[in-house]
């Protein structure tokens, strides 16, 4: 069965980076960047740009949940605002298009200090390192899935973590 690897969590965790990391090292698997699926000048949420991002996301999802050669689909989103509404609609997209597929939640979570460093790396400005924080920071600490602490951990090292337990009980045969 295909694997969705669902990365959720703080702006600036790490999620695309420890994706990246998992298609890397992590034989037939892809990559959706949910950033990219909405690259919009000006962005505003409306139902017209919630209903395209939605297709986007879905479009990708389904191309690759669909493609022999592809065994993995990691995806990275954050859930805050609108945009669970959003990952839920295509989901159940998905599924009413029987497309099948185990969906693997996870939660990055790090040290309020670590966030602020990786995205201060990552070249944020302190406006939105703020806004991040505020708005993304404690939000997913409601959910109950599983939650993997990055604080202390190099991306591969995360990457190696999640390929693990969504692998686990997994024949050679099921992953190819």
């Amino acid at each position: 069965m295909k694997e969705l690897i669902v990365l959720i969590g703080p702006n600036g965790v790490g999620k695309s980076t420890v994706a990246e990391n998992i298609v890397r090292i992590h034989e037939k698997s892809a990559f959706v960047d949910s950033d990219w699926c909405r690259v919009i000048n000006p962005f505003e949420i409306t139902e017209i740009t919630k209903r395209i991002i939605a297709e986007n996301i879905y479009c990708l999802l389904r191309n690759y949940l669909t493609c022999e050669e592809i065994n993995t689909v990691v995806f990275t989103y954050s859930w805050h605002g609108e945009r669970k509404e959003i990952y839920d609609k295509v989901i159940k997209k998905l599924k009413n298009d029987n497309i099948v597929f185990n969906e693997n939640i996870i939660i990055l979570k790090c040290s309020i200090q670590e966030n602020i460093r990786r995205a201060r790396e990552n070249r944020r400005d302190s406006v939105r390192i703020n806004r991040g924080i505020r708005r993304t920071f404690s939000f997913y600490d409601k959910y109950n899935y599983l939650c993997i602490d990055t604080t202390e951990m190099e991306p591969v090292q995360v990457a190696e973590q999640i390929i693990e337990i969504t692998m686990k009980g997994k024949s050679k045969d099921e992953e190819e």
